[in-house]
């Protein structure tokens, strides 16, 4: 706790300070001040919860710093030291509610006594307002979730919650006019608990200047609502400054999507603002990350519609082996789905499912390996639908076409049994047990017969062939940060994850904790 000392005698501030044991006293740090201007100012700098001040003081008196004070520092406590003559003051300073006041000659254990109580006043009121605090936080926090439904379902507990909250205001003219923001963060993304809350903060300090109030929720863990309003109108160019400061308190996020609802007029037409905004949210996913959608922006443009021809087309282009016109058809697709505000983000995963299949299905059948695992249906499902944005999903796209014909050129010339083999490898590779004799027998082949064929074949053992899978796999794994080391170690077919440390060492130089460390920052 911090402690100011005005007083226009030197002797008198210099004395207190050097006669008291303050740390007993819960006092950390002592300032003084020779007037009221001065101590105007060091208030102004430092933020004291307690100043022990001279009445009678030049240029400005004790009084006149109190009310100076007490406009942007309400809690702060005052102690007055004053002269039997200085009654009037004193008066004044009982209505403006200083804690106490000392008469001159000062009495060290009276002066002590009274920052004690003054000290344990300010505690009690930092109590009962960080008390108050919490209640109207539940409020606004209960309020903002309860308006992301339609008002007709919940108006009594709505309106209930709105007085509840309003308590600080007086009114629920706050809600004159209000905007709905929903930003919504990639799932792979660990955010804190806390995250909404701070997000929240930060944004209520830069829209304070602009008579603004926020409340807001989280209805997913990722998914994030800001409920804004104020008792006038929203301009444009307020709505574009709300833009601004959402993009910068959430940038360090990266992935997250960001939309904002039509501006409202009353408590009971937020839901329609938060409405909106959900339809363009969805409607985000086909834009840079952090771009911001607004209904407007989605009557205004309209897309290109796809053709249903695409699938059959691409898989035509890989069976006939032309690469030119596999790739031209990736370009037009990715002109025709991008910024394109009339397609659904389900539509075109669902097309793109099936040209990964497309894919998978031309390696099987040319006999291409690769990570087999990756191409089952399940998994292409996942992939599909687990990346953010869309420019993710389509440049998938192209590095799978693009490994399909590197692979395609360098394996022209692999042993058939060498492709089952090593294909029985990248799907069973998780298996603990996997054996050289159950790989052997699914290629046909002795065990003695296969490690030898695939040995004068790849320049590798079949074991090693193995082991270099699976930590190649545990690297892939571990860039996830919801992938714990011990968790990729029975992924990958290690029962003990000591053992699966060493090897990963061995591998790669460092262990995969620090590894995983090292991706993930």
């Amino acid at each position: 706790m911090k402690l100011l000392i005005a007083d226009d005698e030197i002797l008198t501030r210099k004395g207190l300070i050097s006669s008291i044991s303050w740390e007993d006293l819960g006092i950390d740090e002592v300032y003084e001040a020779s007037d009221g201007i001065e101590g105007l100012k060091m208030a102004e700098k430092y933020s004291p919860e307690i100043i022990l001040s001279d009445v009678r003081m030049p240029r400005m008196n004790g009084i006149d710093m109190l009310y100076k004070i007490r406009e942007s520092a309400p809690d702060t406590i005052f102690i007055f030291m004053s002269g039997y003559s200085d009654k009037e003051y004193l008066k004044a300073a009982i209505k403006l509610r200083a804690v106490n006041y000392v008469e001159k000659p000062l009495d060290l254990v009276e002066i002590e006594q009274a920052v004690r109580t003054a000290a344990e006043r300010h505690l009690q009121i930092v109590e009962s307002r960080q008390s108050k605090d919490m209640k109207l936080n539940i409020y606004a926090s209960k309020l903002a979730l309860a308006l992301t439904h339609p008002w007709h379902s919940l108006k009594e507990s709505a309106e209930q919650l709105a007085s509840d909250y309003c308590q600080k205001y007086g009114t629920t003219d706050v809600f004159h006019a209000a905007v709905t923001v929903i930003v919504q963060a990639s799932e792979a993304l660990e955010l804190p608990m806390d995250y909404i809350q701070t997000a929240e903060k930060q944004l209520h300090d830069m829209i304070r200047p602009l008579h603004l109030h926020i409340i807001s929720t989280a209805k997913k863990t990722n998914l994030f609502v800001f409920h804004i309003f104020r008792r006038m109108d929203f301009t444009p160019q307020l709505l574009l400054s709300i833009e601004s400061y959402l993009k910068d308190i959430f940038t360090p996020v990266k992935n997250f999507h960001f939309a904002v609802g039509s501006p409202v007029s009353g408590l009971h037409r937020i839901y329609d603002s938060y409405s909106s905004a959900v339809i363009a949210l969805q409607s985000t996913y086909f834009f840079s990350p952090g771009t911001c959608l607004t209904p407007e922006q989605l009557h205004g443009s309209a897309g290109r519609e796809l053709s249903e021809q695409i699938p059959s087309s691409f898989a035509s282009a890989l069976e006939q082996t032309d690469k030119e016109s596999a790739e031209e058809l990736c370009r037009r697709l990715y002109e025709c789905c991008r910024e394109n505000t009339s397609l659904l983000q389900r539509t075109v995963q669902s097309l793109y499912y099936q040209l990964f299949t497309v894919i998978s299905e031309q390696r099987r059948s040319r006999q291409i390996t690769g990570d087999e695992l990756r191409m089952t249906p399940e998994a292409i499902l996942e992939h599909t639908e687990g990346l953010f944005f869309y420019q993710d999903l389509h440049q998938s796209l192209v590095e799978a076409l693009d490994e399909f014909w590197r692979d395609l050129n360098s394996s022209e010339s692999e042993n058939s049994s060498v492709y089952l083999i090593k294909s029985y490898i990248q799907r069973h590779y998780g298996n603990p047990m996997l054996s050289t004799k159950e790989i052997s027998e699914y290629a046909s082949l002795s065990a003695s017969y296969a490690c030898t064929i695939f040995k004068n074949e790849t320049g590798q053992t079949l074991n090693q062939y193995l082991t270099e899978y699976r930590l190649n796999k545990a690297q892939e794994l571990l860039n996830d940060p919801r992938n714990t080391v011990a968790t990729v170690s029975t992924m990958v077919g290690y029962n003990d994850s000591n053992y699966f440390s060493k090897a990963f060492k061995k591998y790669t130089g460092i262990s995969p904790s620090v590894y995983r460390e090292r991706r993930i920052k």
